[in-house]
């Protein structure tokens, strides 16, 4: 079986491998360069003495974290193809893997040789489950070590693209595109539209895990600061903001403003949107007494929880559709 599925699947193998080849000779230098500035400007220590604080001095590492940002945010549009690589590496594998058998009729003959469609079926999936394991398992390593000085500079690893391609989703986003390639390969009997159904399906599924059940996997935190304290919420905590805004100290929200913080020299000064506050006004005046800034916000220490919510469901899911997949290849003539 596995020569045989060599023999059937080497070419993809090899384009996969050329493919990682130059995803890695864009990476190695930008990744070197990015991480040679992140710490010789002294950002990455400036960062370091905030230890994850959520509220710090507003001036803090502001204007070192704006000059990486200047030179290296533009790469940060690279991640969109770092989120698509894991399904057209699953799709290249899953899709062809049982519809090109029947597509060409040779089903016929490989199951007539004394092997049973189960164990052809399971040997097959394995083999190449292994193999695209291997694969993700790299790609997930180098694309969070290249990450790591974006998402530290303030982008955080809980967002929507930086999240999408560290830790172990990665791994299991492929393994899922296997599984719903073989599958969707095993209904439509034909390799170009399996592949194709499977990426509709594959992204409808994503967009809906992303959007509608992540930030539900765990129930967010609220933030207090007062504006009066000089402080105000860290772009460097690296937590998944939900919302925030200004309240008064009754709780009623200040409309137009999103948020405010006392200078130095006593007046109130952050983000407006309206006449709800005067930028002459003092901390001390009694429209702003006990006001405060606060945020809805998933922390990010929950980074690894929530990898694992997420990964586990796409196991489950990948496990669901190798099910259904042996059942249909138990049925087809």
């Amino acid at each position: 079986m596995i020569w045989l599925t060599w023999r059937q699947h080497r070419k993809q193998f090899l384009y996969t491998l050329l493919a990682i080849a130059v995803v890695a000779a864009v990476m190695l230098p930008t990744g070197l360069s990015m991480r040679h500035t992140f710490v010789n400007s002294g950002l990455a220590a400036c960062i370091a003495k905030l230890g994850g604080t959520q509220a710090v001095l507003t001036e803090n590492c502001q204007q070192l974290s704006e000059n990486f940002g200047n030179q290296y945010n533009s790469l940060t549009f690279v991640g969109i193809l770092f989120v698509i690589l894991p399904v057209f590496v699953g799709i290249f594998y899953g899709a062809p893997l049982v519809a090109r058998e029947i597509e060409h009729g040779t089903h016929r003959f490989v199951w007539t040789q004394g092997i049973s469609r189960t164990r052809w079926a399971l040997g097959k999936f394995g083999i190449i489950g292994v193999a695209v394991a291997i694969i993700a398992v790299a790609y997930a390593l180098g694309v969070s070590w290249w990450f790591e000085p974006l998402v530290t500079n303030g982008g955080g690893r809980m967002g929507y693209v930086s999240f999408d391609v560290q830790g172990v989703v990665p791994i299991a986003y492929t393994l899922f595109a296997v599984a719903l390639g073989i599958f969707i390969g095993t209904l439509s009997r034909r390799v170009l539209p399996a592949m194709g159904i499977s990426l509709a399906a594959f992204i409808a599924i994503r967009v809906g895990i992303e959007w509608g059940a992540r930030q539900k996997y765990m129930s967010p935190e609220l933030a207090k600061v007062p504006i009066d304290s000089q402080a105000g919420f860290s772009q460097f905590a690296g937590d998944w903001v939900y919302g925030s805004g200004v309240d008064y100290a009754d709780g009623k929200p200040m409309v137009g403003v999103n948020a405010i913080h006392c200078s130095a020299n006593g007046n109130v000064s952050g983000s407006f949107t309206s006449s709800a506050v005067n930028r002459g006004d003092g901390c001390g005046s009694s429209a702003l007494n006990g006001a405060y800034d606060w945020q809805l916000y998933q922390p990010a220490s929950r980074f690894w929880d929530f990898q694992y919510i997420e990964s586990g469901i796409f196991l489950a899911l990948t496990a669901i559709l190798v099910w259904l997949a042996l059942n249909r290849i138990r049925r087809l003539s």
